[in-house]
């Protein structure tokens, strides 16, 4: 079993959410998060009219556990819907998972995927 970690662009976030529930992966779970990379900020508000650099961006951060034939169909359909092939658009991240277990039916392993 691999974990998947994607962080991406929130405003790419509806896509690569209704892509990954039409995958067999039983679930995933994101949240909204900030951070910095390369993408450049957007201008806001300074509140007397001006307009100043965010010191942070808003991505959405995703995380996955799947069977190991699933990991290369997730990471297509994160990148085929959140990337325009511009640099600094988020990381995928992938780690080994030793053990899982459903808390409901005390399955483990793949089973309890």
């Amino acid at each position: 079993m691999k974990k998947i970690e994607a962080i991406v662009s929130e405003e790419k976030l509806d896509a690569v959410f209704y892509a990954l529930t039409e995958l067999d992966i039983g679930g995933f779970t994101y949240f909204s998060v900030k951070g910095r990379g390369k993408r450049p900020r957007e201008m806001v508000s300074s509140g007397r009219g001006g307009r100043v650099e965010a010191t942070h961006n808003v991505n959405a951060f995703i995380y996955v556990v799947v069977k190991d034939a699933m990991v290369d169909k997730v990471i297509d359909t994160i990148t085929s819907h959140a990337s325009t092939g511009q640099a600094g658009e988020g990381k995928i991240f992938i780690y080994n998972v030793d053990d899982s277990v459903d808390v409901g039916t005390k399955k483990r392993g793949e089973s309890s995927l």
